[in-house]
């Protein structure tokens, strides 16, 4: 007789299941879209120098190029299973030893933005959630819906405007300064901390006003609610009365930080080329007007994958929260 646990094994093994299928769709698209494109990673300038037909020849035989794409993918599916996601022709570097250089630095940015945009969110819009319609939780509002109406880009730019030109706070872009190596460690950990001021708020900010006005909408639905009413009656303090009405709000606020993990991403790619953040966005964009086939491959294997994860984690905390929903 099948048991409420391995009613839930079997629908996180499905939604597995889904999240190969996906990362794969994505992956395979984006590898037959990238070869029908015009022109390869070596029509162009090699490390500044024309290549002769000859050569582009030799280096297109060497990496594979001259097979059919139906050859192709499945030497790159092969690759891929062992874990070779094959040859960077803009870094001429093994792809895997690129990301392992810089994945780490875009999930540090996304993660640090990530949770501290959920933190702000959530206690903003639960303090505006409360308010019921008074004139100091509808004028916090304004801020959040103004925030939320700017894209990254360009509260990047207008960040960088007043903290690095107006106001010579903060440096400019990288994420430590060309003499990092010979400070003091103190030092050294401030410097990391400067540079890493201006992308962590452009990208936290415009999450901070979304989970702000779910959250927001989201209480004020939960203080309707009859049970609210109950604890009420029952003499609840209203702090207890909040924490039960949060605690409901929250929910669905969980299963929107899965799909803003994606839209982080995304921002992230903008951001880091504003301020000189060498992550994978950055490392993708060159990579892209490079025709780098193998590193745009895998970079778009790596962000689907991470997008697919983060959706499924937050689907197994809303389940924890409630278990009326199915992970």
């Amino acid at each position: 007789m099948p048991t409420p646990r391995s009613g839930t094994r079997r629908r996180l093994s499905t939604r597995l299941l889904q999240a190969l299928a996906v990362v794969w769709a994505a992956a395979t698209l984006t590898f037959f879209l990238l070869r029908a494109a015009p022109g390869d990673p070596y029509s162009r300038r090699l490390d500044g120098v024309a290549l002769s037909a000859e050569a582009q020849a030799a280096l297109r035989a060497q990496r594979g190029l001259d097979a059919p794409f139906a050859v192709q993918y499945v030497r790159w599916l092969g690759n891929i299973a062992r874990g070779n996601f094959g040859w960077s022709s803009y870094h001429q570097r093994p792809v895997a030893a690129v990301l392992r250089d810089v994945v780490p630095r875009t999930l540090g940015l996304m993660s640090l933005a990530l949770l501290t945009s959920l933190l702000a969110g959530l206690a903003i819009g639960a303090w505006q959630g409360t308010r019921g319609g008074r004139a100091a939780g509808e004028g916090l509002t304004t801020a959040p819906l103004l925030v939320y109406s700017l894209p990254e880009f360009w509260l990047a730019m207008l960040l960088l405007q007043f903290f690095v030109q107006g106001l010579g706070w903060l440096p400019a872009g990288g994420m430590v300064e060309s003499t990092h190596a010979y400070l003091a460690p103190v030092e050294q950990l401030k410097d990391r901390l400067c540079h890493l001021v201006l992308p962590w708020l452009s990208l936290s900010l415009v999450g901070t006003a979304i989970f702000a006005r779910f959250q927001r909408a989201s209480m004020h639905e939960a203080w309707r609610e009859p049970f609210v009413r109950t604890a009420r009656a029952k003499g609840l303090t209203s702090a207890r009365v909040r924490w039960h009405a949060w605690r409901t709000a929250l929910t669905p606020v969980i299963g929107l930080a899965g799909l803003t993990f994606p839209a982080l991403l995304g921002g992230a790619v903008f951001v880091e080329r504003i301020f000189s953040w060498p992550g994978m966005g950055s490392a993708t964009v060159a990579a892209v007007n490079a025709r780098d086939y193998d590193f745009v491959a895998a970079a778009v294997l790596i962000g689907s994958a991470m997008t697919v994860l983060g959706n499924l984690l937050a689907d197994v905390v809303q389940h924890r929260l409630d278990p009326r929903v199915g992970p």
